[in-house]
């Protein structure tokens, strides 16, 4: 009797710990924030992760605002096409893109107070509205949710009756999601929604996003994009105007560096964009110092650049909107620079390496109308400014006709202020 009682106690033993291993491995990710190709590049790596290691659940834990379409509909797709059990849980807010993902999860648990909805189109047109709205008619349909709530949520004129009329959007709190077989359970805490999972959060594998996730959600970040690329953009240009390598040079590299580091590591900028970027480069800096005048080599350049940079942004709105802003406030921080910084003593320094002073050669604006016709020797390559020495003194001067090689002779042909305005000596024999 007392061995079977023992005997008892073992299986008992035995039994207990293969329920303890039985206990699901439950992985959980974060869909919080806005939503963009960063956060797709995030979630497909963790998900990945979460196979590899031997996940049974998967979580997808949503607070958001919403964000782009195109990185949302992808995060849809990887989970509807996913052979692992896949749980979507609003524990906040699930507006907008943030809708269509929750849509997607083969359960919807939503926590007391949330809300799912706010699906509007930007920009609010009927072709952008129709595609939308099917995609989440499709994702409602293939999880057996309610096909006509999931509609409303991207489109004013459908009307439910109780539930939404015509030319309001619907957002539904997570009571109303629950009777209108949109969420599958409705949880009043964490704790709740995990316990119904069958697991203790200590047990579930959350999956932060590390620095490098954060840095890429920054710099692609369309307001800091435009910033990097306008200090990159100016900060170049600024070194083209000094002769040799310095300060301009490496903050204009480092900044564009930064711009496509971020789109390089989630997965948008592919060695295609960055190669033509860099020819568009190249052929400005060809024009300026190789080849004469502003042409086909100088516009090549800009195009090439521009469109290089069209295909890195979510839509083409947003690359226009950027591009725009990029040259027109590269274009205004050049003038400055020129106009401001460029007539210190700080920038004659770095452009002449030493003052203009009257001891060394230099001439008052006042006494350069006499100069007018008289000829000279270029110092420096005008591009089209630079330095010319005329009557044995060193003379800024501006070229009529473009790009003049140093050595060059010249010959004067107006003086305009202090603007002292030469050409090509050739260019003016008879």
């Amino acid at each position: 009797m007392f061995k079977n009682k023992i005997f008892l106690v073992f299986i008992m033993i035995i039994l207990f710990s293969f329920s303890i291993n039985a206990q699901d491995i439950v992985y959980q990710i974060p869909i919080q924030g806005n939503i963009d190709q960063a956060m797709f590049s995030f979630f497909n790596k963790s998900f990945d992760k979460a196979i590899e290691n031997g996940a049974d659940k998967i979580v997808i834990n949503i607070d958001t605002y919403g964000g782009y379409v195109d990185p949302a509909i992808k995060i849809k797709d990887v989970i509807i096409n996913s052979d692992i059990e896949t749980i979507t849980y609003v524990s906040n807010r699930a507006w907008s893109a943030g809708a269509l993902i929750a849509l997607a999860g083969e359960e919807l648990v939503m926590k007391e107070g949330s809300s799912i909805g706010a699906a509007e189109t930007r920009p609010n047109e009927e072709k952008y509205i129709s595609a939308l709205r099917n995609e989440f008619k499709a994702t409602a349909e293939v999880r057996s949710r309610n096909p006509e709530i999931a509609e409303a949520m991207v489109d004013v004129d459908i009307a439910i009756e109780g539930v939404i009329e015509k030319g309001k959007l619907l957002t539904l709190t997570a009571k109303e999601a629950n009777n209108n077989n949109i969420s599958n359970v409705l949880v009043n805490t964490d704790e709740e929604f995990y316990s119904y999972l069958g697991v203790s959060k200590e047990t579930v594998n959350i999956l932060e996003p590390q620095t490098i996730d954060r840095f890429v959600q920054i710099v692609t970040n369309p307001y800091i994009s435009t910033f990097l690329l306008i200090i990159g953009f100016s900060a170049l240009i600024f070194e083209l105007l000094v002769p040799g390598f310095g300060v301009g040079g490496t903050v204009g590299l480092m900044s564009l560096g930064l711009f496509f580091s971020g789109y390089v590591i989630n997965g948008v900028a592919n060695w295609g964009i960055i190669v033509l970027f860099l020819v568009g480069l190249l052929l400005i800096i060809l024009e300026a110092f190789v080849v004469p005048g502003f042409g086909i080599t100088g516009i090549g350049g800009m195009i090439s650049i521009f469109v290089s940079l069209y295909f890195l942004f979510p839509t083409p709105e947003i690359a226009i909107n950027i591009m725009a802003t990029t040259l027109i406030s590269t274009v205004i921080l050049t003038f400055i620079i020129g106009k401001y910084f460029g007539s210190s003593k700080a920038w004659s320094r770095i452009s002449l390496g030493t003052s203009q002073t009257s001891d060394i050669g230099y001439v008052a604006s006042n006494d350069k109308k006499e100069i007018i016709n008289k000829t000279g020797i270029t110092k420096t390559p005008l591009r089209p400014a630079g330095i010319a020495e005329i009557d044995n003194n060193r003379v800024d001067v501006v070229s009529e006709g473009g790009f003049i090689d140093k050595g060059e002779k010249i010959i004067v042909i107006d003086v305009k202020g202090s603007k002292v305005l030469v050409k090509s000596y050739n260019e003016g024999e008879n």
